[in-house]
């Protein structure tokens, strides 16, 4: 157990998502990849981590709910349906998690940590380092990984209704920044789905599951994140050292 949690007292609650549907792979939560379905990779992430202290499964499946279960999270609810369709968002069944604990159980963490099971491939030290830099800055609302972006936003295109091309992003220096070398250009940086660490107070107060003060969690380079076949093939290879 790390000085965060013994010291400080500090109460980390990990939530895996997986809800039971997917068009782009059908039981994608289930699939196998490295030799164990998905979210059992995501419950040892949670597990094996030096400064969450509770780990909870929230799915809609029973099957999941069971697979889960063995893998040693925490299954004391089912998600509503509502909160497991397509569109639904982060933040109603983070919300929803958090009520549900407060309502039942009076228990409320300090941080919540998200952790995807279309992330298969996780080092746990960086999760302890993204916990404990949220937990070191109280004015921040949340904590996200992110990773240089693959391409400029500011060399992007959309059109306009006669067809012609139109800039996504203009730049207060630049009139036309998608001429300029990348080296004039600002870094920008992409959400990263390795993981994500929010307040309950950024939940239920600001209604949100970032708020404004969001602290990066830099990433050396980009993660794996399984939506179609293809990546679970290469996430395979990976895990098997191919």
């Amino acid at each position: 157990m790390s000085n965060l949690t013994k010291e400080n007292n500090c109460e980390v609650l990990a939530l895996v998502p997986a809800r039971g549907g997917s068009k782009s792979m059908p039981r994608k939560n289930l699939r196998v990849v490295g030799g164990k379905p998905m979210v059992v990779h995501a419950i040892e992430h949670a597990l094996n981590s030096k400064t969450i202290t509770r780990v909870i499964l929230t799915t809609d499946d029973d099957e999941i709910a069971e697979v889960g279960a063995n893998a040693g999270a925490e299954v004391p609810f089912m998600r509503p349906a509502e909160f497991a369709e397509d569109l639904s968002t982060d933040y109603e069944f983070v919300r929803h998690a958090l009520t549900w604990l407060r309502d039942n159980e009076q228990y409320v963490p300090d941080l919540v940590v998200q952790l995807r099971p279309t992330t298969p491939i996780r080092d746990t030290n960086i999760i302890d380092r993204g916990v404990e830099l949220l937990s070191s800055k109280p004015e921040a609302d949340s904590l996200r990984a992110v990773v240089k972006a693959c391409y400029s936003p500011y060399k992007m295109w959309s059109h306009d209704e006669n067809g012609y091309l139109k800039a996504v992003l203009q730049h207060p220096k630049y009139d036309e920044a998608y001429n300029e070398p990348r080296q004039n250009l600002p870094t920008i940086y992409q959400h990263d789905g390795f993981l994500d660490i929010t307040r309950p107070s950024t939940i239920f107060e600001k209604n949100s599951v970032t708020g404004r003060n969001i602290l990066p969690l830099f990433l050396d380079e980009i993660s794996i994140d399984i939506d179609y076949e293809h990546e679970l093939v290469e996430a395979n290879k990976i895990m098997e050292g191919e």
